[in-house]
């Protein structure tokens, strides 16, 4: 648990799964370790693919929680690209509702299986207004890299929107969940919004991580077997 305030500056992460499980477990273990309150859903269809029944009070698949100044959007279930952008679309309504300047996206980037190297974040300003984010972040910026499905919807919902927004792309491996990234990612979203987390915990947070969630794995191994390639990625020889 971390008690200091979370940045004075309102942010929003969205995070749904993707390559690595990376962004819905970093968003997964974040929520629980800074003590995020669940405020309620994001309703961005008219018809949800699915609903949690808790003591007889009915939860949608996509959450919204907050702490201080920092607000998190986690879809717990695999998404198409057009529910993507809905999605984002959502999101982008839900921040200047609530005077929200930045989101942060954090997504998996999956590398040549040959890659033995250690996971890096990487940062993708998605609109003339964001490449300052970079900087701010310090984040190095994303290499050559092909992006199709849900992550070209992220992309397309955003670019021509006036809020400042990133993409956090950290390198991974296919295999759900890649823990080294995930921890990665968690670091680097602990460092934007200036907490401590401790990830030495993760580990045998995983385990548990992994159980509850393991339908939402199989679903999106599924998803990823049937989509045509990865939604990000980095080709042999490019990087």
């Amino acid at each position: 648990m971390n008690s200091e305030k979370i940045v004075n500056e309102k942010l929003l992460i969205v995070a749904f799964p993707s390559a690595g499980l990376v962004g819905a477990f970093a968003i997964s273990y974040l929520t629980e370790q800074l003590e995020m309150k669940d405020i309620g859903e994001l309703e961005f269809a008219k018809v949800s693919p699915s609903y949690v029944i808790k003591n007889g009070e009915i939860y949608g698949p996509v959450r919204i929680y907050n702490k201080d100044n920092t607000y998190a959007i986690l879809s717990h279930i695999p998404l198409s690209p057009i529910s993507t952008y809905d999605l984002i679309i959502k999101s982008i309504e839900f921040a200047k509702n609530n005077n929200i300047k930045k989101i942060i996206i954090p997504r998996g980037l999956e590398m040549d299986e040959n890659d033995k190297s250690d996971p890096i974040s990487y940062g993708l300003a998605t609109n003339k207004n964001s490449k300052y984010l970079l900087d701010e972040y310090n984040l190095p910026i994303i290499p050559n890299a092909a992006v199709l499905g849900t992550d070209a919807s992220v992309i397309s919902a955003l670019k021509n929107s006036e809020i400042s927004s990133v993409v956090l792309y950290t390198t991974c491996r296919m295999m759900l969940p890649d823990d080294d990234a995930i921890i990665k990612s968690i670091k680097t979203l602990a460092d934007i919004i200036k907490v401590k987390v401790d990830t030495e915990k993760f580990e045998e947070r995983l385990e548990k991580i992994s159980k509850e969630n393991e339908k939402l794995i199989e679903e999106t191994k599924n998803y990823f077997k049937n989509a045509s390639g990865t939604p990000a990625s980095i080709p042999p020889g490019i990087a």
